[in-house]
């Protein structure tokens, strides 16, 4: 409380004690004012002001007030607030027990997927499923760590995470490995990985944290929008030159439903993405670097119009989810994953399971992925602070993103974009970062606001 009205309240007491009989103060061992004055609630409602602001519910019941007393107040609160620790509470169990299914689910999958290839290309079967399961130990071991680290903690390393991540991004364009006419992988001490999936929890961690220091800002547009299209503005670029438009649509919407969760002005936000989707529309449309993505619609709307090339993946895909039928043909039956199917253990993971689970198990899948979506949701909801709210926002909405796009891609909902299934497609590093960020949200949740003290 400023000194203006803690003076205020001092000098209205000594006013009304002065008003006080001599005779009142001998009959309590405290001079009290008379209870119904209009002095008396004049005084008690400066008074209660001054104390409300020290942390104190009313009055104490002595009558005494000053600015040593009320200075005395304010230290104490201060200094408690300074030394209560935060509350940590165990794990959100759900959230954790539908990750491990998912995982296990995926494990068992992607290695009936797999197999065949990994004869095929290495001469044995376990080739592929045993490097997944090395980053699933290596992932789950990051999450546990994660789940018990204070994500607070993780702020003063935001930038310089966001700093490694353009840099990766870069480095990928000159040294990257190509495939299928595009740089998207990079090969550091043996490892093979994506910088993109690197990108995509850079930019939710940034926006999260700058969006949880906005506060009442957020309302203008250098503090609402600024931030979302500053930081796409350093991250998109490298991601349409190595021509990976699955990562850039991903990042975009991850991004723009974070800035709405924070609280920018929707209307800014809703011209930002028309204006966006007008341009990438006309970029598509007349430049020449965006053929593929034109071939790609154009196979999408009639996949036998390119039976043998483009759209032979999408024909075998669509194969595997009818013979499946109701029931499926059994675990390990597939008939398409033998070699016929394309990246049966990758991106088209989903169609073997409807092939060998049918319709059931799909529908399983689905609502697993439901349920852990909704949790991370909660989670958000319910977070301590800010920062961890948009945090674990950013993750799950990352996370029903990539999972609503590979299913969308395999049923041909949506034209190919080479977006791969959360827990079950082939690939180390993206299952080792996925685990690492639901460590994330599992620590959020042991600060949320549950009630309990």
């Amino acid at each position: 409380m400023d000194r203006g009205k803690r003076t205020t309240a001092h000098a209205e007491y000594d006013r009304l004690k002065s008003n006080i009989r001599p005779g009142q103060a001998r009959h309590s061992k405290t001079a009290e004012l008379p209870v119904r004055s209009e002095p008396d609630r004049a005084y008690r409602r400066a008074a209660n002001e001054a104390f409300a602001s020290a942390g104190v519910d009313s009055l104490p019941k002595d009558g005494t007030v000053g600015e040593a007393k009320i200075d005395e107040l304010l230290r104490s609160k201060n200094e408690a607030v300074a030394k209560r620790k935060v509350k940590f509470f165990p794990a959100d169990a759900p959230f954790f027990m539908l990750v491990f299914g998912l995982l296990c689910f995926g494990l068992v999958m992607m290695f009936s997927a797999s197999y065949a290839w990994s004869i095929n290309d290495y001469g044995t079967p376990y080739k592929l499923i045993n490097r997944q399961l090395l980053a699933a130990g290596l992932g789950f071991g990051a999450m546990v760590f994660l789940t018990y680290f204070d994500y607070n903690r993780l702020k003063k390393w935001i930038p310089l995470f966001f700093a490694v991540a353009i840099a990766l991004l870069v480095l990928v364009l000159v040294m990257g490995r190509e495939s299928n006419g595009a740089k998207r992988w990079i090969i550091i001490g043996g490892l093979n990985f994506q910088p993109s999936e690197v990108a995509k929890l850079a930019v939710i961690m940034m926006l999260a944290w700058i969006y949880s220091v906005a506060g009442q800002r957020i309302k203008k547009f250098s503090w609402g929008i600024g931030p979302l299209i500053g930081v796409l503005g350093m991250i998109l670029p490298f991601l349409l030159l190595q021509k990976h438009l699955s990562a850039t649509i991903l990042v975009t919407l991850t991004a723009a439903v974070i800035a709405f969760i924070a609280g920018a002005n929707v209307v800014w936000l809703g011209g930002i993405g028309l204006s966006g989707a007008g341009i990438v529309a006309l970029a598509v449309s007349k430049i020449s670097a965006f053929d593929y993505v034109r071939a790609r619609i154009s196979v999408w709307r009639d996949p036998f119009s390119d039976p043998s090339n483009l759209g032979y993946q999408t024909i075998q895909s669509l194969y595997a989810i009818a013979s499946g039928g109701i029931f499926g043909l059994g675990l390990g039956q597939s008939r398409q994953k033998q070699l016929y199917l394309p990246e049966s253990q990758n991106d088209y993971v989903f169609s073997i399971v409807c092939e060998e689970l049918g319709l059931v198990g799909a529908v399983l899948l689905i609502c697993l992925f439901v349920a852990l979506i909704a949790r991370g949701y909660w989670i958000s909801a319910h977070a301590a602070d800010k920062f961890g709210g948009l945090l674990a926002c950013g993750i799950t909405t990352l996370l029903a993103l990539q999972t609503f796009m590979n299913i969308a891609v395999v049923t041909n909902t949506m034209p190919v974009t080479g977006v791969s299934l959360p827990f079950f497609s082939y690939g180390g590093t993206s299952l080792a970062l996925q685990l690492a960020e639901m460590g994330l949200v599992l620590s959020v949740s042991r600060q949320m606001r549950t009630g309990k003290e």
